[in-house]
This record gives structure tokens, sequence and C-alpha cells, in this order.
């Protein structure tokens, strides 16, 4: 039972999804970078998130989370979630043409207060997001340091 407008076929469980280590080039990298510098300018100081919006090599869009409302994220959001705020994740699709979002890939951080990478895997929301707008890879650091991908 979710809200009106969440897709009814979900192939796998998010949680389920493992994603697989990464070596990151020096473009891949700078992404980061910028996903960092992003989070910096989130409202939501508890949890500082970033992500950057990537198509064939060219930065479309990024975002940081916002401690507000998205009705949009509220679509894809269970009943029992509460819900749904702006996360960094849709954040850089919004207003973004599908035909631009297909295909493309994300990459998304949280920093801490020592601005070191924490993790920041996709929750069921934006997972559901990014794969409802097209988007074909995700890449999200860990508390380790690393960056993790899965194809969605």
């Amino acid at each position: 039972a979710y809200s009106i407008g969440m897709p009814t076929t979900l192939q796998k469980n998010h949680t389920d999804i493992e994603g697989s280590n990464v070596v990151l080039s020096k473009r891949q990298k700078r992404y980061f970078d910028l996903a960092k510098n992003i989070a910096h300018g989130s409202s939501y100081d508890k949890l500082r998130h970033g992500a950057v919006l990537v198509r064939g090599g060219s930065v479309i869009n990024a975002s940081c989370n916002k401690d507000k409302f998205s009705s949009f994220g509220s679509r894809f959001r269970g009943p029992d979630m509460g819900p749904g705020t702006h996360h960094a994740e849709l954040g850089c699709i919004l207003g973004i043409a599908r035909e631009v979002t297909s295909g493309a890939d994300v990459y998304v951080c949280r920093v801490n207060k020592q601005n070191e990478f924490r993790l920041s895997k996709p929750c069921r929301m934006c997972h559901d997001i990014l794969k409802h707008v097209g988007v074909k890879r995700v890449y999200y650091t860990t508390d380790n340091g690393n960056v993790k991908m899965y194809k969605l």
C-alpha cells in the first residue's frame, strides 16, 4: 500500500541491492568534489548530502538536500515513511526532461562536520525516483571513504 502515483512493479527491494566498489577516474573524482561542495549548501545541517546528475561526461544538474516538503517525492514514499522531503538525488532531477535523465548517472555523497565522506546510498524513495526517470547508474560514498556503484 503506497501513495497514489507509486510505481506498482518494483523489481528488486532497495535494501537487497549492494553496490560494487569502484575505482574512480579523475573525472569521476571531480563529480564527487562538486557533490561535496554542493552538500555544504544543505539547509539540513544534521545530514548534508549532495548529488550530481551527469550524462555523456557533462554535468547536467546538482542539488543538496533541503529541509522542505516535496510533492513529487511524496508520490514515491510509502505511507508509513512520512512526507517526502527534498533529498539531493530528487533535487538534481527535478525540472529536467526525461530525455536528458534517461541513461544518465548520479553521483551522491554525504559529508560530516569534518568534511569526510559518509554513507550516502540512496533511500527507497530516491532509488525509485531515479529508476522512474531512467537514470542508469548510481555512485555513492560509504563510511570507509570508498565509493560504490549499482545499476538501476
